[in-house]
This record gives structure tokens, C-alpha cells and sequence, in this order.
């Protein structure tokens, strides 16, 4: 007779596989995790989202992940990401222009010490000048 897990364990096991994100998988590129960190840092340092009232957007995670190339030097990656912007407040009704769902492809390489690195990300993007300014005048 096959032994079944008690109910309220089988909620909690059902809830937490439910929070995990989709996950990158890439046979050269490292784990997860670290790819993952590599693309939100980068989005953050460059990306733009909804035009320009979005200054300081970041990815507050993952919906959809889709590996595109996957070479020794070379990782393509589609994301469809839920981000949010660390310089606005939601609005009146909790709406804001710059929080919501958007996806984009991101372009990994390698540096000169084989560490994974971003050089290229479709999308909204600010001038690098314009960005350092803003990031100056806005705390935090």
C-alpha cells in the first residue's frame, strides 16, 4: 500500500515548488544562479522601461526563461521578467507605469578571466552618461 504525504505537507511542497522560478540551463556558462546575477546587473546599469519615466528599473524575477544558443563562448537567452523601479511608488489604485511584465534577450560572452559577461540586451536603453547622472541625483 503506497504511503501518501499528509495533506497540509503536500500544500506546503506544492506552494514552494510553485515559487521557483524558471531556471537558466546552459552546459558551459555556469550555474543558475550565477547567470541570472550577471543579466539583472546588467539591466540595471542599462535598461529603460516604459519610455523615459523609468530610471532605476530592476528584475524582481522571472517568468519565462528559454536558452536560445548555448556555445562555450557564447549563451543567448529570452527572458519574460516582472520588474519593477526602485525610484517610483505605485500610484493612486496601486497602478504605475513603471512596474509590470516585459521580456527582452540578453547576449552573453566571456571576459579575459572566463567569467560569464552581458554585451548585448535588446530593449529600452539610456545613454550611459545620462544614466550616471540620474543614478547621482537619486538616492540610493
Amino acid at each position: 500500500m503506497p504511503r501518501f504525504f499528509p495533506v497540509p505537507l503536500s500544500i506546503i511542497l506544492v506552494l514552494l515548488a510553485g515559487c521557483t522560478g524558471p531556471r537558466i540551463e546552459s552546459a558551459h556558462f555556469g550555474s543558475s544562479a550565477a547567470i541570472e546575477q550577471v543579466i539583472r546587473r546588467y539591466y540595471e546599469r542599462h535598461a529603460s522601461e516604459g519610455g523615459a519615466s523609468c530610471f532605476r528599473p530592476y528584475i524582481d524575477g522571472f517568468s519565462r526563461i528559454n536558452v536560445l544558443e548555448d556555445t562555450p563562448d557564447r549563451l543567448v537567452v529570452e527572458t519574460r521578467y516582472f520588474f519593477r523601479d526602485r525610484a517610483q511608488e505605485p500610484g493612486p489604485g496601486g497602478g504605475n507605469a513603471c512596474v509590470g511584465f516585459n521580456q527582452r534577450t540578453f547576449t552573453l560572452d566571456r571576459d579575459r578571466d572566463g567569467r560569464p559577461v552581458v554585451t548585448n540586451m535588446t530593449g529600452e536603453q539610456y545613454e550611459p552618461a545620462l544614466r550616471s547622472l540620474i543614478r547621482r541625483m537619486l538616492p540610493g
